[in-house]
C-alpha cells in the first residue's frame, strides 16, 4: 500500500508539503499542488481520514447510531440524514445497537474514538440511569431521534406522537369500533408511552372507555404481537379493531391473525403507526401513519450542523414533526 513518503519521493518534494497539499493546511504553489497530486495518481494514495481526524482533531464525518439499520424505518433514515449531510461535505458511519444499551455505549465510545464532529442517535432509552450514562458517554455535538431522553442534553427530533395516535383513534372512531385493542411496547420508550397515552386521551376526549383486558404490554417483538392477537381473539368479547405502534408488532399480529384463520377487515381491523412497511403485495393493505422520516432527516441535520459550527446559544430543542395517515384497505366500517 502507498504511504506519504511514496507520493513525497515520486514528487520530488518533501512530505510536508505533500501533507499541506493534500490536508490543505499550508499554502502550496500550483506548480507543487500539481507535481503532489500526480504522484498521488502514480502511487495510487489514498489517505486514512481516521488517522488524519487523530492528528488535526477535526472530522467531517457523523456517526449515526440505530437499533437495527436493516429496518426500513432506520434504513431510510440513514438515507435521508446522508443526503441531507453529503450536501455540506460531511460523511457517515452507521451502527446498529440491537436495542442494547450497552453496545450502544460501545458504539458511541468507537465512533468517539473516530473523533467524529457530531452523533445522531436513536437511543436504547433503558436502563439504570440511562440519561446519566448518555450524557457521561457523548462529548460531541449529537441530537437524538425518534425517542426522548428525559432530562438529557441533546437536541431531539421525533414524531408528533400525540397527533398520530388521534389520526388513528378518530378513524377508527368514525368507522364505528369502540372495542379497540392496543399492543403498547417497551416500558420506557418515549414513543410508545406517547402513542399509548394519545390513544386513551382521544377515547376519553370521546367518552369511550378503555378495556383494560385490551390492552397488551410490553409487545416489542414480532413474538409478543402473535401471542397477544392469540389471546386477544379467543376473549369473550373480542376487539373489533386492533392498534399496532411499530412494524414488528404489525407482522406478528397479522401472522397471529392468519395462523387462527382470521381475516382482515372481515374479522377484525388493523391499523399501524408504522408507514414502512411492505405494502406493496399485502392482502389488505395497511391502513398505517405515514413518518416523514425525511424531514425528520433534515431538521436533525440543520440542529446538528448548527451545534457542530457553535452557531447556537440554546438549550436542547425538541422538535415534533407531524405524520400523516394513509387510508388501505385494512380497517373496515361496523356502524
Amino acid at each position: 500500500m502507498a504511504t506519504i513518503k511514496d507520493v513525497a519521493r515520486i514528487a520530488n518534494v518533501s512530505i510536508t508539503t505533500v501533507s499541506a497539499t493534500i490536508n490543505g493546511t499550508a499554502p502550496v504553489s500550483k506548480a507543487l499542488q500539481q507535481r503532489v497530486w500526480d504522484a498521488v495518481k502514480i502511487a495510487g494514495y489514498h489517505a486514512d481520514p481516521i488517522a488524519r481526524n487523530l492528528r488535526m482533531g477535526v472530522s467531517k464525518t457523523i456517526g449515526l447510531i440505530v437499533p437495527d439499520i436493516a429496518t426500513p424505518w432506520a434504513a431510510h433514515l440513514a438515507k435521508a440524514m446522508q443526503r441531507a449531510l453529503s450536501d455540506v461535505g460531511y460523511n457517515m458511519l452507521f451502527a446498529s445497537n440491537d436495542d442494547d444499551p450497552e453496545r450502544e455505549f460501545r458504539e458511541i465510545e468507537l465512533f468517539s474514538s473516530h473523533r467524529v464532529a457530531g452523533m445522531v442517535i436513536a437511543p436504547t432509552t433503558h436502563g439504570e440511569a440511562y440519561a446519566e450514562r448518555l450524557a457521561e458517554a457523548v462529548h460531541t455535538p449529537t441530537v437524538l431521534v425518534d425517542r426522548i431522553v428525559e432530562n438529557a442534553r441533546f437536541d431531539a427530533v421525533t414524531d408528533d406522537n400525540q397527533l398520530g395516535a388521534q389520526l388513528i383513534t378518530r378513524y377508527l372512531l368514525k368507522l364505528g369500533h369502540k372495542e379497540i385493542a392496543f399492543l403498547v411496547g417497551r416500558p420506557g420508550i418515549s414513543s410508545s408511552d406517547e402513542r399509548y397515552a394519545g390513544f386513551r386521551e382521544t377515547m376519553a376526549v370521546a367518552g369511550l372507555p378503555v378495556r383494560d383486558d385490551l390492552v397488551r404490554r410490553p409487545v416489542f417483538r414480532r413474538e409478543h404481537a402473535f401471542a397477544a392477537v392469540q389471546q386477544l381473539m379467543t376473549l369473550p368479547t373480542p376487539p373489533t379493531a386492533i392498534a399496532c405502534i411499530n412494524i414488528a408488532q404489525l407482522l406478528g399480529t397479522m401472522a397471529g391473525l392468519q395462523n387462527m384463520g382470521l381475516k382482515v377487515p372481515d374479522d377484525v381491523s388493523v391499523i399501524s403507526f408504522d408507514g414502512f412497511h411492505p405494502a406493496e403485495g399485502w392482502q389488505p393493505g395497511i391502513t398505517a401513519l405515514t413518518q416523514d422520516i425525511t424531514s425528520i432527516s433534515i431538521k436533525a441535520a440543520e440542529l446538528l450542523l448548527a451545534r457542530i459550527g457553535g452557531e447556537v446559544d440554546y438549550g436542547p430543542r425538541l422538535v415534533r414533526v407531524a405524520p400523516s395517515l394513509t387510508v388501505r384497505t385494512s380497517c373496515r366500517s361496523i356502524q
